[in-house]
């Protein structure tokens, strides 16, 4: 299969703490069947993805900056002024990783999505400051400190909308979903611990602000298996990997298969040699 090279494609990475870790896996299987993105939107777990990737790391220095995300190491544990953890340590690491300092630098058209606390939208940051977006993005509201930017201030993008696809919509011929959230039934002795039950709550509250977008998506690969492990359990960096890519693999013939009609559609059987682009999409094994 090969693709016109006026056909753009979209992703659309949702949040969801160490689950986000299962989006390198299905980054891994679109990328190893030529699938890459012209546009990437990132939320969360979902944005550190983005810029990571859209700065040309290898799926190695994703996996690597994985194993490296320890909670304990991403934030500096203190009391400050308004009772949140800051996430300076976090916004370090992403400004190390990173060969760009803005988003409109990155070879990926990248746009990270966030929650203005003031007015309670939700709002896509494109421009600026990469480590800056992807912390104000990452900034779950009561344990992290709020992101000013700009003069606003910012918290997790997923309080808004967890997994952003009209932006992408309006602007790629298609459109793929990573939906890290899991919706699973959980037992009341599960419930044994504040952890715990914060944990189930905020799955809750994920997994409606994600199913919004399913309809601006033309697939979403939905890894399952995580739910097993705690939302915060970075000790899981090949378990989760490995998830996201066996699904992924799962569902390609039907990803490509859309991806074929689509470009039937759109193009009407039109298309002339020079129209596609040099490199082909590998075909899955018989």
């Amino acid at each position: 299969m090969r693709l016109p090279k006026d056909f753009k494609i979209g992703i659309t990475l949702s949040g969801g703490a160490s689950y986000g870790i299962a989006h390198i896996g299905v980054l891994k299987a679109l990328r190893e069947y030529g699938i890459e993105p012209h546009f990437i939107y990132g939320t969360s777990a979902g944005a550190i993805v983005n810029v990571l990737y859209a700065n040309g790391g290898s799926i190695r220095d994703l996996k690597q900056f994985a194993r490296e995300s320890k909670i304990s190491k991403m934030v500096r544990w203190t009391i400050p002024r308004m009772g949140f953890i800051p996430l300076d340590s976090l916004e370090k690491r992403i400004a190390d990783a990173c060969g760009y300092e803005n988003l409109e630098d990155l070879p990926i058209s990248s746009h990270i999505g966030v929650t203005n606390l003031e007015t309670g939208e939700h709002e896509t940051l494109s421009t600026g400051n990469i480590a800056k977006a992807v912390t104000a993005s990452c900034a779950i509201p009561v344990f992290f400190r709020p992101v000013e930017i700009n003069n606003n201030l910012y918290v997790d993008g997923g309080v808004s909308n967890n997994m952003p696809a009209r932006f992408l919509r309006d602007r790629c011929d298609f459109v793929i979903g990573s939906n890290v959230v899991e919706a699973v039934t959980v037992e009341r002795k599960e419930f044994s611990s504040f952890k715990k039950i914060m944990e189930r709550t905020l799955t809750i509250s994920l997994i409606t602000r994600t199913g919004i977008n399913y309809q601006d998506c033309d697939f979403v690969v939905e890894p399952t298996g995580m739910a097993a492990y705690a939302k915060f359990d970075f000790g899981k960096v090949d378990q989760m990997i490995e998830m996201g890519y066996r699904k992924t693999i799962h569902d390609l013939p039907v990803i490509l298969d859309r991806m074929r009609q689509k470009i039937a559609i759109k193009y009407n059987g039109s298309m002339k040699e020079e129209d596609f682009e040099k490199s082909s999409m590998f075909e899955l094994p018989a």
